[in-house]
């Protein structure tokens, strides 16, 4: 647009400085007679040199202006291409962030389901142990009933044979059982240990469980070992009552028995 303008601004003054006159002896022209030519004042001819000076500038400064914007171009077009790799990389980083967060949602599902089974699964035993089978029944007298079959009782107490050989030493290993976080469980455990020591049995130790039976009761798990369980009830005294486990699975080593101690 400079440069047009300082073409047309050229053509003028070049037009002006080569416009005909008047051969000499003829007539002045028409528009010269009705307007007759002013006498130019001294000094205002037109002068070319400054008019292509002034061109030639407006010239410089339509270039420098075209190349003010040519950099402006490409410094945009290079700051579009930064711009654009940044999302990019963006893009790459939020992908690989959702894919981890994916991966860590699936691992803690994991997590709980197996956690859920393990719960299940002491609870289940929990159950399995707490639970009296249908067969129990309360000893009436220091000489208990056996819970197969549950309606006879045994007789009176008689002298019994030694033990059956089933637990080092010869006699008949007892485990005791009570209530984990109870104080009074774990103290009448430990004071059973004596006694049953003392009347031939072989009891090491006492251990804590998750849940036990609402009564006093003496487990056995094989068929052979019920007259042994009905000693061990009479010894511990009145109240205690014996559960027939036979179909307990997996079953310990015949000649175990379990006593349990109630949470009371």
């Amino acid at each position: 647009m400079v440069l047009s303008l300082a073409g047309a601004l050229g053509g003028m003054v070049i037009g002006l400085a080569l416009r005909p006159a008047s051969p000499p002896g003829m007539p002045p022209l028409e528009r010269d007679r009705a307007t007759p030519p002013a006498a130019a004042p001294p000094g205002d001819a037109p002068d070319l040199a400054a008019l292509e000076a002034e061109a030639a500038r407006l010239r410089a400064a339509a270039e420098a202006a075209q190349a003010r914007l040519d950099e402006l171009t490409r410094a945009r077009a290079a700051a579009e291409a930064e711009q654009q790799v940044r999302l990019d990389a963006l893009a790459r980083a939020r992908a690989a962030a959702e894919a981890q967060l994916a991966g860590l949602q699936r691992d803690i599902a994991a997590a709980q389901r197996e956690a859920a089974a393990q719960r299940e699964a002491a609870a289940a035993a929990a159950r399995r142990e707490a639970a009296p089978p249908p067969a129990a029944a309360p000893a009436p007298t220091p000489a208990p009933t056996l819970a197969a079959p549950p309606a006879r009782p045994l007789a009176p107490p008689r002298p019994e044979p030694p033990p059956r050989q089933e637990a080092a030493g010869g006699q008949p290993r007892v485990v005791l059982h009570y209530r984990a976080g109870s104080g009074a469980g774990a103290e009448t455990a430990n004071a059973l240990l004596g006694s049953l020591r003392e009347g031939g049995f072989d009891a090491q130790e006492a251990r804590a469980a998750p849940a036990v039976p609402s009564q006093r009761v003496v487990r056995y798990f094989h068929a052979e070992d019920a007259p042994t369980a009905a000693r061990l009830a009479g010894r511990l005294g009145r109240g205690w009552a014996i559960q027939d486990f036979r179909g307990y699975e997996p079953s310990p080593p015949a000649g175990t028995l379990e006593v349990w101690v109630p949470d009371r």
